[in-house]
This record gives C-alpha cells, sequence and structure tokens, in this order.
C-alpha cells in the first residue's frame, strides 16, 4: 500500500502537535507523516486528523492500564444513563404481565383475548417507527431525542392507572409504543462509542436493564400487593403510577446527563486529550479512511436494499423476540400455575432474571475476546433450547414444579443472551453511521413487529398451563428463523471476506478516490466483516 499525504499537510500536522503539546499528555516521539500509510490520496484536512489520531491513540495505548482506565471511565460516563433508560423502558413496557395477574381483566372488563390484542396493538407503534425514530436520532443526538420519548412515554404510563375499557388500555398502548420506538436503539448510540472488540460487552450491560427489569418488575409488583384499596386505589393502579413518576423523573435528568454522539459531545468528566482520542477511535478504526458520518436520509433505502439487515432482522424477531416477549408476558403466570400464590409468583419471577443478567455479560465477554458473534448467538440458543425443552414435558407433572421452575432459569437465560450479540453484529458490520442506524432501526421495525406480535399471542390461556401449541411455534421458529439465519449470515459474511482477500492490491491501486472508500462503508475492498 503506498504512502498518499500530500505535502501540504505540514503546516496542519505542526499545528495538530501543537494542540497536543499544549495538551501536555506526554509525547516524546511524534508520529511523522511520512510514514502515514493509505491506499488512497488523503483530503489534508482528514489525514491531519488521522495523524493526530496515531498520535493519541501511540500515547493511551502505550500504557494497557492507561488505555483501560479510560475505557472504563467512559464505560462509567455513558451507559448509566442509557442503562436506566433502558430499564425503565422494559418496566414500562412489560408491566402488562404483573398487572393481569391483579383484578386488572376485572376491573377493565376484559377477556384475556381482548389483553392480548391491546398486548398486540402496541407493537404496530413500537416497531414501524423504530427506522424513523432511529434517523430523528441520528439527525438530533440521544441526549435530546431519548431523553424526550422517556417523558412522553412515563406520562402515557402514569395516565394508564386510569384506563376503564378495552379502548381505553388499547390507546395507551398504542401512545406507548409511539413514544417507547427508538430506545431499543441503544445498540446504535452505543456502537458510535466503542470499538467491535469491545462493543458486546457494553451491549450486554446495556441490555442487562431488560433482565433487571424483569427482576425488579417482579419484586415491584410484590411490593404494591399490600397496598390494594389505600386511598381508593387497585395494586395494578400504583404500579402504573410508580413506574410512570419515575420515568418521567429520570427523562428530566437526562435532558443534562445523557450522551450524545462523538462528533457532537464533549463532558468535563474527561480532560481534552481524552475527549479527542474517544471522538477519533471508532472514526478511524479500521485504518486512514474514515467512513461517511454526514446525515442523509436516502441512507434509510440503502439499508433497506441491504440483505444484512434482514439476516438480522430475522435473528431480532425469531431467536429472539418470540421467545423473551411470550416469556415476559407469561413468566408470572407460568410460575402461578406451578403452584404458588399470585403475590409470591410474583416475588418468584426475579431469580431466572437475575441469573440471566449474569449469563449475558459472560456470553458478551466470551463474544468480545474471540470476536465470535455467531458462536455466542448458536451456544445462546443452545441454552435456551434446553430449557423449553426440559421445562414443556414438565408443565405435564405438577410434581415436577421444582424441575419447571429450573428450566425457566435456562429459558430466560438462553434467550436473553443472543440480544446483545444481534445488535452488536450489525452495529460492527455496517460502517456509516446514518445507514446504521436505519439498517438498526429497520432491522428492530421487522423483528420487534413480527416478534412482538407473535410472541404476545401464542401462549394463550386455555392452553394453559403446558401451553402445546405455543412452545412449537416457540421451537419452530427459533431453530429455523434464529439458528437457520445465524449459518446463514455468518456463511454470506465469510463468503464476501474471502471474495475480498482475493483481490490482487495491484489491481486496487489507484482504482478508488478517499470519497468513494468512505461512501462505500462496508463494501469497502478493504473492509473485513466481524463473524
Amino acid at each position: 500500500m503506498a504512502t498518499n499525504v500530500d505535502t501540504t499537510l505540514d503546516e496542519k500536522s505542526s499545528s495538530a502537535s501543537e494542540r497536543l503539546d499544549e495538551k501536555q499528555i506526554g509525547f516524546t516521539a511524534p508520529v511523522d507523516i511520512a510514514v502515514v500509510d493509505a491506499p488512497v490520496r488523503l483530503d489534508p484536512s482528514h489525514a491531519a486528523e488521522y495523524v493526530e489520531f496515531l498520535q493519541l491513540k501511540e500515547y493511551f495505548e502505550a500504557d494497557p492500564k492507561v488505555y483501560s482506565a479510560l475505557v472504563r471511565k467512559l464505560d462509567f460516563r455513558i451507559i448509566p444513563m442509557l442503562f436506566l433508560y433502558y430499564l425503565l423502558n422494559s418496566l414500562d413496557k412489560s408491566n402488562a404481565g404483573n398487572v393481569k395477574i391483579y383484578s386488572f381483566l376485572k376491573d377493565t372488563n376484559m377477556t384475556d383475548h381482548q389483553f392480548n390484542l391491546a398486548l398486540t396493538w402496541y407493537f404496530f407503534t413500537y416497531a414501524g417507527l423504530e427506522a424513523p425514530s432511529n434517523m430523528m436520532m441520528r439527525r438530533y443526538g440521544p441526549r435530546l431525542w431519548l431523553s424526550g420519548l422517556v417523558i412522553c412515554w412515563g406520562a402515557v404510563t402514569l395516565g394508564s392507572a386510569w384506563v376503564k375499557s378495552y379502548g381505553d388500555y388499547c390507546a395507551a398502548r398504542i401512545m406507548l409504543g409511539f413514544f417507547e420506538a427508538g430506545l431499543f436503539q441503544g445498540f446504535f448510540t452505543l456502537s458510535c462509542w466503542y470499538l467491535s472488540g469491545e462493543l458486546q460487552r457494553r451491549c450486554a450491560y446495556w441490555y442487562s436493564a431488560t433482565m433487571l427489569s424483569g427482576a425488579f418488575g417482579g419484586l415491584l409488583a410484590y411490593a404494591v400487593g399490600p397496598l390494594q384499596g389505600h386511598l381508593g386505589l387497585k395494586q395494578w393502579q400504583y404500579l402504573f403510577i410508580i413506574e410512570g413518576a419515575l420515568t418521567m423523573f429520570f427523562g428530566i435528568v437526562g435532558l443534562w446527563l445523557c450522551v450524545d454522539f462523538p462528533e457532537n459531545w464533549s463532558s468535563r468528566f474527561f480532560k481534552p486529550d481524552e475527549m479527542r482520542f474517544l471522538q477519533l477511535r471508532v472514526k478511524y478504526q479500521d485504518g486512514p479512511v474514515a467512513p461517511d458520518d454526514s446525515f442523509k436520509w436516502s441512507s434509510f433505502w440503502e439499508a433497506v436494499k441491504d440483505w444484512k439487515t434482514y439476516f438480522i432482522a430475522s435473528l431480532l424477531a425469531f431467536g429472539g423476540s418470540v421467545p423473551t416477549y411470550s416469556v415476559n408476558y407469561t413468566l408470572a403466570t407460568m410460575v402461578k400455575s406451578l403452584g404458588y400464590s399470585s403475590i409470591r409468583a410474583q416475588a418468584l419471577t426475579a431469580p431466572p432474571y437475575v441469573f440471566a443478567f449474569f449469563c449475558v455479560i459472560a456470553i458478551a465477554i466470551y463474544s468480545d475476546k474471540y470476536r465470535c458473534r455467531a458462536r455466542s448467538l448458536l451456544i445462546s440458543y443452545f441454552v435456551g433450547t434446553t430449557g423449553i425443552v426440559i421445562l414443556w414435558p414438565c408443565l405435564y407433572h405438577k410434581n415436577l414444579a421444582d424441575v419447571s421452575y429450573f428450566a425457566l432459569f435456562l429459558v430466560v437465560a438462553g434467550y436473553n443472551m443472543q440480544a446483545p450479540a444481534v445488535g452488536s453484529w450489525l452495529g460492527t458490520n455496517v460502517r456509516n453511521p446514518s445507514k446504521r442506524a436505519a439498517a438498526m432501526g429497520w432491522q428492530s421495525t421487522f423483528g420487534q413487529l413480527l416478534g412482538g406480535t407473535i410472541g404476545a399471542n401464542i401462549f394463550v390461556s386455555k392452553e394453559a398451563p403446558t401451553y402445546k401449541s405455543g412452545f412449537i411455534t416457540l421451537l419452530v421458529l427459533v431453530m429455523v428463523g434464529g439458528v437457520g439465519a445465524t449459518i446463514a449470515n455468518w456463511y454470506c459474511l465469510r463468503a464476501s471476506n474471502l471474495k475480498k482477500d482475493k483481490i490482487p492490491p495491484e489491481e486496487l491501486e489507484g482504482k478508488y478516490t478517499e470519497q468513494q472508500l468512505s461512501e462505500m462503508g462496508e463494501y469497502s475492498p478493504y473492509f473485513r466483516y466481524i463473524l
């Protein structure tokens, strides 16, 4: 690969070096422009920025402890607020399973069928608006866009405490889906800050909020149990009021504390040189030709036409959303069917989610270390499906209640372990941020719409406690849409990498401009997919 940097860089490079010297971070051997190896002639300003990145990289990576400390510092500043938002999102989205086992259906004159239909209406707005919401977030940034959504859906949850009928509850669920669309895309925000070998673990930290919400939601539902009749309110009304008020409060706090995208955000939490390095390291992780980070609505159509979007959508829908939503909405009912009271059943839904929390973190560490998204997905599906194979026959025998409860641990853990791998797989394999925002939103639209509507309806009350058709549907979809799509996506990505490997270097020399390679994104002959 030839050196392709204009000689006009001398002034820009020296100014970059001066700026670094002013920060006094201890450079002893500045990077020489002459050694910058680029596949094409770089724009002078881009080359100067890349040289600045190399100097910062040399300093921070010289001592692994310093580098690790900086990444942990980034974790501490970025993840807590995104984690809290997703925790609240998961609580408000899945509290339906908790209110159902109280007097909610009786007080609102709803049947089980109407209740399931109301849950289904939610997914049409929630999933249908994922891609537009993600594009709006790319334009306005997470700090303003996400925080505004959190405040609005908190108000809807609070208002749900006073629904009186099926129609009222449908309206509340539709509005909830409208405002919660986009919150699943913490994956996208994290992909803008973390390298491919760091991303799944951070996605796991963020996604683990959904497991803790399962644990916390069950305990909160247990806590409001004794409040029946206080101040003239029912238990389920207290549940909506508490969750809605907390959500609105933290949404307002997030207007100040939530992170933004690297190019638009700075924080006094970091020194100037630290902030600059963090802003540049993802941009240049694949070399001196940075991805095109301009906002374009046309990126949406690029994502819609990309085959990768649909493989990942299948993983999200059939390997993830169907089992997780079906379990979230029926776990309390399943535990109750094992012979426990309603209030105790709420408390017993918590331990499986706590176990799942640790499993999700463990598989993410493994995946990042070995850069093996497909393998970690297959392990996840194996754990979850093993749980289903144990659980289903045991539900026919009440004397095996303890075994059934153990199997629920595997089901909840396995089907939650897959989610960070799905999000980070697409997040690391789509380079340009606008297209990545659209692709992750579009795959989420398909994944949540198909998975959510199916998952909310496959376990029907008349088949309790064995849910024969529900388990058959779940197993078929996981094996075909989860395991099958994982293998197919791995095969296609690997084939693309091998095809690029066979291109002779001399054939590429002088063939593309920097702008062309930047706009090509992951289709650049110099980019390799993470498998």
